[in-house]
């Protein structure tokens, strides 16, 4: 099987502009769905992809991708939709790409509004994502690598040793921007799963005490809002809280 390599995209077609920001396991492909209904709404979407992502080498994100990386594209990505001459720029993330939205709202001033899909913040313990990682590395590898079961195995073996560290490094940033919650004055779009096992769905209700400006949705759905059952309502709500914002 064949797996065609994630892409970037961008939907050009609107002077107001939303960038979407993928999770930690996954790519673009992600906030395609939503991506395409925003087009036609009359926004232009932009989707980059995170340092290490989109190849067949899970490892790659653990040793090309950083907290530090994945900042840098963000403020990258917002710079280049003001380079576009788009008059209000918005920023949403999926998961790890949720840490970087609200950063976004926190310290970018040409941010206007944004939101966060199944947000780590406040998530004390990462065992749900580390898991998740796993299982998306073993998966990768019975997919696109042609491996015996014993260098898989190994490979496994070899992102397990490395997950932990680089977890903590995010945690860490998301610890940062939790420290800032309270700053963010600009409306903040909160969508979560109720049965969400990759993060505490209750600690969305902590970020909505702290970000005074926030909107809670909660949805009877897993982690991934953008693709899992609850999407089409996910896209609906979040088009109302960009046409009154």
């Amino acid at each position: 099987m064949k797996i065609l390599t994630p892409k970037p995209f961008y939907f050009d077609n609107g002077t107001s502009a939303i960038l979407l920001l993928h999770s930690f396991s996954g790519t673009p492909n992600d906030m395609r769905l939503l991506g395409r209904f925003l087009e036609r709404h009359n926004y232009s979407v932009y989707a980059p992809m995170f340092a290490g992502h989109g190849t067949s080498e899970p490892l790659d994100i653990l040793q090309q991708g950083s907290p530090e990386k994945w900042w840098q594209q963000t403020q990258a990505a917002v710079q280049f939709l003001k380079d576009q001459q788009k008059t209000k720029v918005y920023v949403f993330g999926l998961s790890l790409g949720a840490i970087f939205a609200t950063k976004a709202l926190e310290s970018i001033p040409e941010v206007v509004a944004g939101g966060v899909f199944g947000s780590p913040l406040y998530t004390h313990g990462y065992k749900g994502i580390k898991n998740a990682f796993l299982t998306y590395a073993k998966k990768v590898y019975s997919i696109q690598q042609n491996l015996t079961e014993v260098e898989t195995d190994n490979k496994l073996r070899l992102v397990d040793s490395k997950i932990d560290a680089k977890l903590m490094e995010i945690r860490k940033t998301s610890n940062l921007v939790v420290e800032n919650l309270a700053e963010i004055k600009r409306p903040y779009f909160i969508g979560q799963g109720t049965s969400d096992k990759l993060v505490d769905p209750k600690a969305a209700s902590q970020v909505a005490r702290d970000v005074k400006t926030s909107q809670l949705h909660l949805y009877n759905a897993g982690h991934v809002l953008t693709i899992n059952q609850a999407h089409n309502q996910v896209a609906s709500d979040v088009l109302n809280f960009l046409e009154n914002n």
